[in-house]
């Protein structure tokens, strides 16, 4: 599937419309929207660069010399500074206006005023700009980006996604395929939009164990028409219970090339790539993620969803978090019974949702425990008292265990997230958080805990990461890499 893709935060999105639709005449309005361009490979799909909404800046006054319900003419001459800017901050051009009558398309004047805008900025900030064109109408936006290398040719936008409390998904050509027999019955439960926009979508799973493979057999199934899994594992023969996708005769291979592999033999319109290798760890695997418009986490390591919770705010993207906990008794007869499984699934959006450290997933505690596992893996035999009181360590304890239909069941919820950000359907009573849901098997009770109230999360506070710049590594962080 081909074609740029757009995202664009809920705020943002606010702020334009209201904007653009906002003239007491009814003219036509325009706007300026600066985009960071996330353009990194990901071998197996094809290009796809994300243009990511960070500023828009009103055009009025005397950015304007003339305008009307069906034409707009801008002041080129007030351009330089927003040249030096794009330059300097390493941002791409774009430009926002508005067709009051309605018409979700570019017309000949829109090419005129595009071919102006780029010649200049391309004089400037040189061939290998891009200059990103959008127009909304009757609430739509429609979408293309024209290269200063070749200004008369135009590159489709695939979609036009903004981020909010849910993910809106403005489509732009339409899918090139026709209609699917495999989904009719899911498209007659949300709409025919509805398998197309779940088709534009670009999808990573970081994981590929009990949920993750079931996350990425229902997503496939689903439609997707781009997935990523990522996971440096191999498969054990004691994953068999829980996993989907997977035979006896594949124990000691990797986890995501077996499972893309499977995924691939469904005979299904996705395309599907494997990334062998840790979220925390690879390089390869962070780009991947950078290049997705939603992210399942299904990785059972603290470490590989610090890193997913906070790609969520630089790359302004979705997540949908899932893990399982538990704990099993003896009875009377010193017979195991299972006293606690539950699975939990959280959300979060960049502007929407606890992030998974105000959900309590993500500690400091867990980082150090998991860190201190890893160096001495000997430590697992102890018990929590003897971990706190002589290593200062907070964890340990009995693992949770492993039951196929509980795991199964949350990555079903965790894909039903999926369905209900897209096209909202759920009905939850008022005690149920959308960004926190927990399932409990065992007193079959669904409930959710209330994430901290912490203004000061270096995440999703005020002060935090949303929209912010790498700074030449990759997450910011020198042990991933630096960016090219």
């Amino acid at each position: 599937m081909n074609g740029h893709r757009i995202s664009i935060i809920g705020s943002l999105d606010d702020k334009l419309k209201s904007w653009l639709t906002g003239h007491p005449d009814g003219d036509e309005r325009g706007a300026l929207v600066l985009f960071r361009k996330i353009e990194r490979t990901v071998l197996g799909l094809p290009p796809s660069t994300r243009f990511v909404a960070v500023d828009a800046i009103e055009m009025d006054g005397d950015w304007v010399l003339d305008s009307s319900p069906v034409h707009l003419r801008i002041n080129l001459r007030k351009f330089q500074d927003i040249y030096f800017r794009c330059e300097q901050e390493r941002l791409e051009l774009g430009f926002a206006h508005s067709h009051p009558r309605g018409v979700l398309d570019f017309s000949t004047k829109d090419d005129e005023n595009e071919q102006s805008i780029l010649r200049g900025y391309a004089g400037c900030n040189g061939p290998e700009v891009s200059l990103v064109a959008m127009i909304l109408a009757d609430g739509h936006w429609r979408a293309r980006v024209r290269t200063g290398a070749a200004p008369h040719g135009v590159a489709d936008v695939r979609h036009v996604c903004v981020l909010g409390t849910q993910l809106s998904v403005h489509m732009g050509n339409r899918v090139d395929a026709a209609p699917s027999e495999v989904l009719r019955r899911q498209e007659a439960a949300f709409g025919e939009p509805f398998n197309e926009k779940i088709r534009s979508l670009r999808v990573a799973i970081v994981g590929g164990g009990g949920t993750g493979s079931s996350v990425a057999t229902l997503i496939a199934r689903a439609g997707v028409g781009e997935l990523i899994v990522v996971d440096g594992d191999s498969l054990e023969a004691s994953n068999l219970n829980r996993v989907r996708g997977y035979r006896r005769c594949d124990v000691g291979e990797s986890k995501a090339a077996t499972l893309a592999r499977y995924v691939r033999d469904l005979g299904l319109r996705v395309t599907v790539v494997a990334i062998e290798g840790y979220v925390n760890e690879s390089p390869e695997a962070v780009d991947a993620i950078s290049s997705a418009d939603l992210v399942f986490g299904c990785t059972d390591d603290v470490a590989g969803r610090e890193i997913l919770n906070q790609a969520v705010y630089y790359y302004c993207q979705g997540l949908i978090d899932c893990g399982l906990t538990g704990n099993i008794g003896l009875d009377q007869d010193r017979q195991p019974y299972l006293r606690d499984h539950r699975g939990r699934v959280s959300t979060v959006l960049p502007e929407s949702g606890g992030c998974l450290r105000c959900q309590g997933v993500v500690t400091e505690e867990k980082l150090d425990y998991e860190s201190a596992l890893k160096a001495r893996p000997e430590l697992a035999e102890l018990d929590p008292e003897t971990l706190r009181e002589e290593y200062y360590l907070i964890g340990g304890g009995e693992r949770a265990p492993g039951v196929g239909p509980f795991t199964s069941a949350t990555a079903d919820m965790a894909v039903a997230t999926l369905f209900d950000l897209v096209r909202p359907y759920r009905r939850l009573a008022s005690d149920i958080r959308r960004d926190n849901i927990w399932y409990d098997f065992v007193h079959m009770v669904i409930y959710s805990n209330m994430p901290k109230d912490n203004a000061g999360c270096f995440c999703c506070g005020p002060d935090g990461l949303l929209l912010a710049r790498e700074n030449g590594y990759r997450l910011g962080m020198p042990s991933l890499g630096k960016l090219c």
